[in-house]
């Protein structure tokens, strides 16, 4: 078909191809593009023919690449250019020819989801693992029960559950055995606690129990039967016993969730170094 076109209709074609196309010649040389590359290009255009890959912006080097993706960042007000590029090798090394589509539509498409994405994370409240609260849940709940001490001077408690060798017990399970392992501790939480009481994942390896109306004797009474009733917890590992620590804290007056949150991890911390040193 090309014997049936005339020189001047080929380049009139490649001009205008939708496609951006720059020659880079055997010296490695960009030697020619066609107007769409330059549109795409804008103010770069010119920083690109005559040179090679050294001799141009950093930016601009990825231009030379075999099959390139392209990231140019733009002035104040105008939006960075994405191109997506392909190569084609000449024959008998006559250099090559990079094609380029101009994908910034698509990356910022792409940049749209993930801050939507990102967005979304901000309401969700169940930990998609376990079932439970996840983190964010917690707090919310957890500062109107610290309020309410605040303001009528009722007790409160918490506990922080900490599984110790969750990581051995995920090494040796799949992914929907270690659900299934926090599942059946939902299970065995919600079993032994009170309506009024939350429960929920703190951390990869924590759970958090928020306790009204406790005082932290009673809390401690319950981290015993707990701890009891673990080791005798179902779960698909028949050799394997789950080792769990326990930082309790019941509210002083004073108290907002931090000071409250960071006695039970000291706590925690305490009872770990207790275990090491059994």
């Amino acid at each position: 078909m090309s014997s049936q076109l005339s020189q001047q209709q080929l380049e009139t074609l490649m001009e205008n191809c939708p496609l951006g196309m720059l020659f880079i010649n055997s010296q490695g040389q960009a030697s020619w593009m066609n107007a769409t590359l330059r549109d795409m290009l804008g103010t770069y255009a010119d920083d690109v023919l005559s040179q090679v890959q050294d001799g141009v912006s950093d930016p601009l080097k990825n231009l030379f690449d075999e099959n390139p993706t392209v990231h140019l960042e733009m002035g104040e007000g105008e939006e960075d250019i994405w191109l997506l590029g392909a190569t084609q090798s000449i024959a008998d090394n006559g250099g090559t020819m990079q094609f380029f589509n101009d994908v910034t539509a698509i990356q910022l498409l792409i940049e749209e989801r993930d801050q939507i994405s990102k967005e979304l994370q901000e309401y969700i409240l169940v930990d998609k693992e376990s079932g439970m609260p996840n983190h964010r849940a917690l707090f919310q709940n957890l500062e109107p029960q610290v309020a309410r001490s605040r303001r009528y001077l009722n007790p409160l408690s918490v506990i922080i559950m900490r599984l110790n060798n969750l990581d051995d017990y995920v090494s040796n399970s799949s992914e929907a055995s270690a659900g299934k392992l926090f599942t059946s501790l939902r299970y065995l939480l919600n079993d032994q606690m009170r309506w009024a009481d939350i429960i929920g994942r703190l951390d990869t390896n924590e759970v958090l129990m928020v306790l009204p109306e406790t005082h932290d004797a009673d809390a401690n009474k319950l981290v015993e039967k707990l701890h009891q009733r673990l080791n005798l917890m179902e779960h698909d590992q028949a050799d394997f016993t789950l080792d769990a620590s326990y930082g309790i804290a019941e509210w002083r007056k004073g108290d907002d969730v931090g000071l409250l949150m960071m006695r039970a991890r000291e706590q925690l911390g305490n009872s770990e170094e207790t275990a090491v040193n059994a």
